[in-house]
């Protein structure tokens, strides 16, 4: 296997070493004997102690992190995935705008379906599900020319696809601990009319209960209305409630025969997200008013002909012959 070639300054700028590394060895002044390696190295401050460190990844699915000065392990690494790491590691800074944080963040693709975030410092990472293997590098950009740094993956099936860092949680399975849902009473399917509607829903935080909480909780509520509504398809209501418990939404209709999605979504003081929806009509059973316009003009004429008739009894006409009666 042909090596290749990384210049490391591993003494703070004052000298220069080369770094070789092979299918099995790896070289760096110092030798250390690592798993099979399929790319070559990055080079960066993982933990932020102002040291530079090696990151290389292995056929076993082990991340290992190396001193450069020395090339000892940095604990707590190596970090090990359930597939093989076929890809070079990305090293990038993926802290909000203004906030102090010392290290970077390992990103990269196992053959286990997975793309890891994993924090430097803590070696404690984020996944999610792409379900697809990759060989090639994820890369960081400004894709869309927002706020946020964009992560680049492309896959063996020939999908390239973009998350920004600043993207949602990933789900998790924890009964009673923190999120927001609509009541049940609130999201059984029915049909709206009128002006408006009220959505209850309700905050949960056990998290921290009952040292404190995760207030306050930033909560937008959407209302999705579909192609055939002329007017805003996203009509959005955005609150903030400083405590958890059930609080009431009051959302306005649409003016057609519809239907339509109610997502309420939460933010708390941390960044995670939490969401819940349902769907409803409105103005679906309007033919229910028909009936009621072809009834009720009945119901007042005959009304009124009860109300109208003779008050005093009156001898009904006869037409019989006989006049002795």
């Amino acid at each position: 296997m042909q090596p290749s070639k990384i210049l490391l300054d591993v003494e703070n700028h004052f000298a220069q070493n080369i770094c070789y590394y092979c299918e099995e060895l790896y070289y760096i002044v110092w030798a250390v004997v690592l798993e099979h390696i399929p790319q070559a190295p990055t080079i960066g401050d993982v933990d932020g102690d102002g040291h530079t460190d090696v990151v290389v990844p292995t056929l076993s699915g082990n991340i290992y992190v190396l001193n450069g000065k020395d090339g000892l392990q940095v604990r707590p690494y190596p970090y090990r995935t359930h597939g093989r790491v076929m890809n070079q590691v990305l090293l990038v800074d993926l802290s909000k705008r203004g906030e102090k944080k010392k290290g970077l963040t390992l990103v990269t693709t196992s053959f286990d379906g997975y793309l890891y975030l994993i924090d430097g410092p803590t070696s404690c990472a984020d996944v999610v599900d792409i379900g697809e293997t990759s060989y090639s590098m994820v890369l960081a950009d400004n894709v869309d020319g927002g706020d946020d740094l964009d992560l680049i993956v492309t896959t063996m099936n020939g999908n390239a696809w973009r998350s920004p860092n600043q993207g949602r949680n990933n789900v998790a399975n924890r009964h009673s601990r923190e999120g927001i849902y609509i009541s049940q009473s609130s999201r059984a399917f029915r049909d709206e009319e009128g002006k408006s509607f009220w959505v209850e829903i309700e905050i949960v935080d056990k998290y921290r209960f009952p040292s404190g909480s995760q207030a306050p909780y930033n909560v937008t509520t959407t209302l999705l209305v579909p192609g055939n509504y002329q007017g805003e398809r996203r009509i959005k209501q955005n609150q903030t409630f400083d405590c958890a418990g059930k609080h009431r939404i009051k959302l306005p209709t649409v003016g057609v025969r519809t239907t339509g999605t109610v997502l309420v979504e939460m933010v708390d003081k941390n960044g995670l997200y939490f969401s819940d929806d349902f769907s409803l009509t409105f103005h679906m059973h309007y033919y229910k008013l028909l009936k009621w316009l072809l009834v009720l003009p009945m119901l007042a004429m005959f009304g009124v002909l009860v109300i109208l008739r003779p008050q005093e009894a009156m001898p009904l006409p006869s037409f019989s012959r006989n006049t002795d009666l």
